[in-house]
């Protein structure tokens, strides 16, 4: 999908693992598979896509989206469908998988969707262009649902895959090579292991992988990061949902990194604030395999929030943020740290206590979420039980975690200019001109970022001082532009 967070988008833009890994995994005689990441492609979207589909003449389509991406998955599957009305669109990724059901009684998705594939598509994938070739029955197929009589139809689940029988991802796969980065630099994902373990109350990751942490061999990943690195990659983002749940063989593969020489490249991962303080030398590892960037889960600090979003395992202890926070940043690794505001019991006063949190911890970059009850999150039962949310189709839309629900004490509204005036209030914290690290690795880079970021601010800044626009005022006009600092860029529609 073309669908992007504006903030996220002056930083990185990055292909889909996902579909390039259900590439490598079609069996050659049956199919010939190509890839299109649509983040990359300039100009209008239906008129790429249909000019595609015009060239290509496809058998089978598949989307991936996430749940913010939907109506965007929509409104290319009915373009498609204006193209071919018989052509199949199949839809997979974490949306309809976390809410398949939903989507199953969606007029809309009824109408120009034919399949959905829920989980690991690599098998499913797979195993449907099996069937179309009349090798097998769809009722065969664990993981997909399928239209029939105008109605879904869906089989039992898929266990979780064998990591070890997953083939590499096919990225010759790509009918878009270039136009990938991050800070600048060519960039590319990979992947060492899927799931966590962990039973976050706000996380929908087990709706994907179920409850599992499963690892690919460091053999493996190695080979990955060579492959790649031939093609002319920079920076690698490894997009495992918890790569720190096993701290020693993450060392394992620093250790391979630079062994082979591979810490010419740069590496940006997410981890666990328990996982960075399990080993107090893993920060100083990671640095010396070329590890440039963390993005640190810290979500909230308060006891309170830390209770009801179920992340204790995740900090073991609030006082050890602050601990992960200086072993990465003493060994000048950049420090993302993502905050959730706007938890069910938040009041005005919790939004200005997590954004000194972010102050006090001097994050290199922090990215302030807004709470997002997704669908089969032990959040959702109980946003819905206290009638923050209602219990009908939710509007996809603003499932991308930076749109606002209310709490037991502010409406939606006020949580969303409260958010959105700690992100402007960030900008007033000159000490992280100083002593942030994003300078210091990407000089050039950062400089276009704060170029195009604080001359807005302080402009709103001179606005507010002179009385001539108050801060609703400022809210109200970014967000109908679309220029709060997380809106989504939307391409389609």
């Amino acid at each position: 999908m073309p669908d992007v967070i504006s903030a996220f988008n002056l930083i990185t833009r990055l292909p889909n693992l996902g579909i390039v890994s259900i590439a490598g995994n079609i069996d050659d005689s049956l199919s010939e598979v190509r890839v299109c990441d649509l983040t990359a492609v300039r100009g209008d979207i239906p008129s790429y896509v249909r000019n595609l589909v015009t060239a290509y003449e496809p058998d089978l389509v598949g989307l991936s989206c996430m749940t913010f991406q939907h109506p965007s998955a929509m409104a290319l599957a009915k373009t498609i469908k204006s193209i071919d009305k018989d052509l199949p669109v199949v839809l997979g990724g974490y949306h309809p998988t976390i809410a398949y059901t939903e989507l199953a009684r969606d007029r809309e998705v009824r109408a120009c969707v034919d399949f959905l594939v829920r989980g690991e598509g690599e098998q499913t994938f797979g195993e449907l262009i099996e069937a179309i070739r009349g090798k097998r029955s769809l009722d065969e197929v664990d993981g997909l649902s399928y239209r029939y009589d105008g109605e879904f139809r869906h089989n039992k689940p898929r266990k979780p895959l064998d990591l070890d029988r997953i083939n590499p991802p096919d990225r010759k796969a790509r009918i878009i090579q270039e136009g990938f980065h991050l800070f600048g630099r060519r960039a590319d994902v990979l992947e060492t292991s899927r799931g966590c373990t962990m039973d976050c109350s706000f996380c929908c990751i087990t709706q994907m992988y179920s409850r599992t942490f499963r690892r690919y061999s460091v053999e493996r990943v190695l080979q990955d990061i060579e492959s790649v690195r031939r093609n002319g990659v920079q920076s690698l983002l490894f997009v495992d949902d918890n790569i720190t749940l096993d701290a020693d063989r993450l060392e394992e593969i620093c250790d391979g990194i630079i062994e082979r020489g591979y810490n010419d490249l740069h590496y940006f991962v997410q981890a666990s604030v328990s996982g960075i303080v399990s080993r107090k030398d893993l920060a100083g590892k990671m640095a010396r395999a070329g590890f440039k960037c963390v993005f640190l889960g810290i979500e909230n600090t308060s006891e309170k929030n830390t209770r009801l979003l179920d992340i204790g395992r995740k900090l073991r202890g609030p006082e050890n943020v602050a601990v992960a926070v200086r072993l990465l940043k003493e060994n000048d690794i950049i420090v993302f740290g993502g905050l959730i505001f706007g938890n069910p019991d938040d009041r005005e006063t919790d939004f200005r206590e997590t954004l000194t949190v972010a102050k006090e911890l001097a994050l290199d970059i922090p990215v302030f979420y807004l709470l997002t009850p997704y669908p089969g999150t032990r959040l959702r039962d109980e946003a819905v039980r206290q009638g923050l949310v209602g219990d009908g189709t939710p509007e996809w839309t603003h499932y991308d975690c930076f749109h606002p629900i209310r709490t037991k004490n502010l409406s939606a509204s006020e949580v969303g200019f409260r958010h959105w005036e700690a992100c402007e209030n960030w900008f007033d914290h000159w000490r992280w001109l100083w002593y942030n690290k994003v300078k210091k690795h990407y000089p050039v880079y950062g400089l276009r970022i704060m170029a195009r970021m604080w001359p807005r601010h302080l402009w709103k800044r001179l606005l507010r001082a002179l009385r001539i626009k108050s801060a609703r005022d400022l809210y109200m006009t970014d967000m109908a532009d679309g220029r709060a600092p997380y809106s989504v860029l939307r391409r389609i529609g």
